[in-house]
């Protein structure tokens, strides 16, 4: 009986913080894509308010099937914002939880003819760009887009809120 009844009153307790967003699962992961904008680091906290974080994407297939689930939920007109970044490792693309970011194809567009990123010591942030099939470029932080988040937790959480959004 007790099993029961914490799972309801974790999904109890999202119903109360329900997400503004739009909510599908990729591979396992429940995503969430916020429909307010902000900078990289106003849009880390408001991941961080849903109970999840930027969206790290690091195999090619889990990005064919995000972009694939953007697709379906009209969701690819316009700029998101990912949890990669270089501030704090100069040179070096990180993931939030630390993880090195992979570089090229097939995750990094082509901009000028030059594969990104290539915004230098200025561009330290990373976004998917609506108008290059949402392929990878930096961006100064400080610039406004829109966020996808991920989930992290168990699978309880997850089912809580697909079931209650």
């Amino acid at each position: 009986m007790r099993l029961f009844l914490l799972p309801l009153s974790l999904c109890l307790l999202l119903l109360c913080c329900d997400s503004d967003g739009v909510q599908f699962l990729v591979d396992n992961k429940l995503i969430i894509v916020l429909d307010q904008k902000g900078t990289w680091d106003q849009m880390s906290i408001a991941c961080r308010r849903e109970g999840a974080r930027m969206v790290k994407i690091d195999s090619a297939d889990f990005m064919y099937n995000l972009v694939n689930s953007l697709r379906q939920n009209d969701l690819v007109n316009q700029n998101y914002w990912i949890g990669a970044t270089e501030v704090g490792h100069e040179g070096i693309f990180r993931w939030q939880d630390g993880t090195k970011v992979k570089m090229g194809t097939p995750f990094w567009g082509i901009h000028q003819g030059v594969q990104e990123p290539n915004g230098g010591n200025l561009e330290t942030c990373v976004f998917m760009v609506q108008s290059k099939f949402l392929y990878w470029a930096d961006a100064l932080c400080s610039d406004i887009f829109s966020v996808i988040c991920e989930v992290q937790g168990n699978g309880i959480l997850i089912l809580c809120k697909l079931l209650y959004k």
